[in-house]
């Protein structure tokens, strides 16, 4: 009886080992699947390529100078000392499409404000929308907002329900 046992149990191990033998050999990748595979990652990687040439194409298009050229101050019957009154800062100014998910809080967006360039000091931000009783009236969505603008004038628009 226990001969029958151990020569069912030993011949179930040849089976099993044969099984495991021909169904793990039939996976490993043979010389085309890899020529294929090195096709592909090349692909990608020039598609990756594109896209960041692309992405650096963007950002550097939306950088917009303050200042502007002197012959649009003469049309508008200005004079330059009063662009630079009205304008302090010599900066670039950063313009961006800020979007803001369900569930943001202030802090959240103001550190994306502060990520993007957008504002200095992500905690002064916050604070002027906690003093003014705004933190709890950002809207979900998708705010034009500059550098060159206010905390006021962020607030104003991260604010206002966005259709």
């Amino acid at each position: 009886m226990m001969r029958d046992i151990l020569r069912a149990v030993g011949i179930g191990c040849f089976l099993a080992a044969g099984i495991l033998y021909f169904t793990i050999d039939s996976k490993v990748p043979s010389d085309v699947d890899s020529q294929e595979l090195q096709a592909n990652v090349e692909i990608l990687q020039s598609e990756l390529a594109k896209t960041k040439e692309l992405l650096a194409t963007a950002q550097t298009t939306s950088l917009v100078k303050e200042n502007p050229p002197k012959a649009d101050i003469e049309k508008a019957g200005g004079k330059e000392d009063d662009v630079a009154e009205s304008n302090p800062s010599t900066e670039a100014i950063h313009k961006t499409m800020l979007t803001i998910e369900n569930g943001s809080n202030s802090t959240v967006v103001s550190a994306n404000l502060e990520r993007l360039a957008i504002i200095e000091n992500a905690t002064i931000f916050e604070s002027y929308l906690e003093d003014n009783n705004l933190a709890g009236k950002i809207q979900i969505g998708e705010h034009q907002v500059d550098s060159s603008m206010s905390f006021k004038d962020i607030a104003k628009e991260i604010t206002t329900i966005k259709k």
